[in-house]
C-alpha cells in the first residue's frame, strides 16, 4: 500500500533517474539569497520571497517535516495530500491557505524525514527552470529542453509525465535534483486520438501529440530514495 501511495509523487523520479543526464542547467533565480533570508523573516514576510522552485528552494533534500515546520512556522502544516488512484499520503504543505503559493512535500518514510518530491500543481504560481510554469505549453517545455522528450500517454492516473528528457537541458539542473514535468490535455480541447491515451510512451515532437495541445499541469523536484545502510556500514 505504501508503494502505491508514493507512486504518483515518485513517477518522475523513477523514470528520470534511469534517463541519461545532460549538462548542468543554472536556474534564473537567486535561491541562495532567498534561502539565507528566510530564517530572519517573520511569517508575514514569507510572501515577499522568490517563487522559483529549485533543488534548494523552498525545500532542501535534507529537510524534514520538523525542520520545515520550524522554518515556515504557521505557513507549514502536516496534512494528508491527495495522490493517484484516490489515495492520500501524509506530507507537509506550505502556504496551504494560498492556492497561488501552495507547495506539497512528499516523503519516503512515515516519520517524514526523507524528502522524495516537492510538487506544485493546481493554481500555484511557482515556476521552475527556464521560466516553466503551470500552463506552459508543450512547445515551451521542448524549447526549454532544447530537444524533444518522451512522456507517458494521457488520461490515466500516471499520464502525461515526462519520462526522458533525452539528454536535453532539463535532464540535469543545478543542485543535482531531478526536475519533473507532467502535462495534461486542456479542458474542452475536443476529441483526443486514442493513440496518445493510456499506458504508452509518446514523443513530444509527434504530430498527434502536438495537435492535442497539452500544457504543464505539475512541476516537481525530487531525489532518489536514500540507500539503506549495508551490514558493512553498520559494523564500522
Amino acid at each position: 500500500m505504501k508503494s502505491r501511495i508514493l507512486a504518483a509523487s515518485l513517477a518522475v523520479i523513477a523514470l528520470s533517474a534511469c534517463s541519461p543526464r545532460g549538462p548542468s542547467e543554472t536556474p534564473a533565480s537567486s535561491e541562495a539569497a532567498s534561502e539565507a533570508a528566510v530564517s530572519s523573516l517573520a511569517p508575514a514576510d514569507y510572501t515577499s520571497l522568490a517563487t522559483v522552485m529549485t533543488c534548494d528552494w523552498p525545500v532542501k533534500k535534507t529537510d524534514t517535516a520538523e525542520s520545515l515546520l520550524a522554518t515556515y512556522k504557521s505557513y507549514a502544516q502536516v496534512a494528508d495530500i491527495p495522490g493517484a488512484e484516490g489515495i492520500t499520503q501524509k506530507g507537509v504543505v506550505l502556504y496551504g491557505n494560498d492556492p497561488r503559493r501552495r507547495v506539497e512535500i512528499f516523503f519516503y518514510d512515515d516519520a517524514l524525514t526523507e524528502v522524495s518530491t516537492v510538487l506544485i500543481r493546481g493554481d500555484s504560481q511557482w515556476s521552475g527552470p527556464k521560466g516553466l510554469h503551470l500552463g506552459s505549453t508543450l512547445a515551451d517545455v521542448e524549447g526549454a529542453n532544447e530537444k524533444p522528450f518522451k512522456l507517458s500517454g494521457f488520461d490515466w492516473d500516471y499520464g502525461g509525465y515526462v519520462s526522458d528528457f533525452n539528454r536535453g537541458k532539463l535532464a540535469k539542473i543545478k543542485g543535482n535534483c531531478i526536475f519533473g514535468v507532467r502535462l495534461g490535455l486542456p479542458e474542452n480541447g475536443g476529441p483526443v486520438a486514442a493513440s496518445i491515451e493510456g499506458e504508452r510512451t509518446l514523443v513530444s515532437s509527434d504530430a498527434v501529440v502536438v495537435a492535442a495541445r497539452p500544457v504543464v499541469q505539475e512541476l516537481s523536484v525530487g531525489w532518489p530514495k536514500p540507500e539503506a545502510p549495508t551490514e558493512d556500514d553498520t559494523d564500522q
